[in-house]
């Protein structure tokens, strides 16, 4: 079986590893451009695994534009493309380069959460399940015909604990996909467009804790936003992330009020919400690492009555 790899982020280096792995001949990968951060270039997760595996990396300003590429492609003849959170459109002259088929691994149960921040939105919405779909690539965006999937409960998982169990679950399946397509042929089904949903990009603003909100959905922002790019408030104007919180019954007369402060191993902040509160459990001050509640009280003096706010006071 021979793969040309395409993927960027973290969440792609699992099933680039499990083809390695398997034996698949992958005579190079595709990754986006080095980020460049304080003049320091920073390669893609897929680009320092692909280097360290010894196997070769193109980054393309715009793949559909690059002609050599296109063509190397074209020369290798790969049974599969095989994409993974690669960050770029691709063209249909591409998908219909390799001989079998080009493959997606797509980190949601579609047609719900198309789009560049599945797991977030699913989080952040309230999914009671979510997963990872392998489908048949098309030129519309994760619009592909769907051939097999991963499921699991959302519950009280933050994006980071589902990024890590779809990145890895979704790198068995790929291989079993694939596998099995080589074996049995590829069988797979449209999706359903009625039920299609976009998940947007995520915004920084959208981290910003609103304890005018109920306390449940607030704790989704949190879950949701634990990775990328974090749930915040402030506090005494010195911005606050909050790293971890559940919400818990309690009833206050200003959102942001610190109801009360557990004490011991499991130390709690417990915040007032127009319903409920937020009980948080690890937090990180600007500059400092994450840290217990029980830590972060260490540092900051911290009483009941004392106001959490979701913009920096001013004055």
């Amino acid at each position: 079986m021979k793969v040309v790899f395409m993927g960027s982020p973290d969440f792609a280096v699992p099933s680039l590893d499990a083809l390695h792995k398997a034996g698949v001949d992958i005579p190079f990968c595709i990754t986006q451009k080095d980020a460049v951060s304080r003049n320091k270039r920073i390669p893609t997760a897929v680009k320092r695994r692909a280097s360290d595996l010894g196997i070769e990396v193109y980054e393309p300003d715009i793949i559909n534009k690059d002609r050599g590429l296109i063509e190397k492609m074209k020369l290798e003849s790969p049974d599969f493309l095989v994409v993974a959170a690669f960050g770029q459109i691709i063209s249909k002259e591409i998908l219909e380069i390799p001989k079998i088929a080009a493959i997606n691994l797509h980190a949601s149960l579609l047609p719900k959460y198309r789009g560049a921040a599945p797991i977030q939105r699913a989080v952040l919405e309230g999914a009671e399940e979510t997963g990872v779909t392998i489908m048949k690539m098309a030129e519309g965006l994760d619009s592909g015909d769907m051939i097999s999937f991963y499921t699991t409960e959302v519950g009280e998982k933050t994006s980071s604990e589902l990024f890590e169990e779809l990145a890895k679950e979704g790198a068995k399946l790929l291989l079993e996909t694939l596998c099995d397509i080589l074996k049995n042929g590829l069988k797979a089904e449209p999706q359903n467009e009625a039920d299609a949903s976009y998940a947007a990009k995520v915004s920084k603003a959208e981290g910003r804790i609103d304890f005018n909100n109920s306390a449940i959905v607030e704790a989704r922002r949190v879950r949701a936003f634990s990775r990328v790019p974090g749930a915040f408030a402030f506090l005494n104007g010195d911005r606050i992330k909050v790293v971890r919180a559940r919400a818990v019954d309690a009833k206050s007369n200003a959102p942001g009020e610190v109801l009360r402060i557990t004490q011991g191993d499991d130390c709690e902040i417990v915040v007032g919400c127009a319903e409920g509160a937020l009980a948080i459990s690890k937090l990180q001050r600007s500059g400092k690492k994450e840290m217990g509640a029980a830590d972060f009280l260490k540092g900051v003096h911290l009483t009941p009555g004392d106001i959490f706010t979701s913009y920096p006071l001013s004055g």
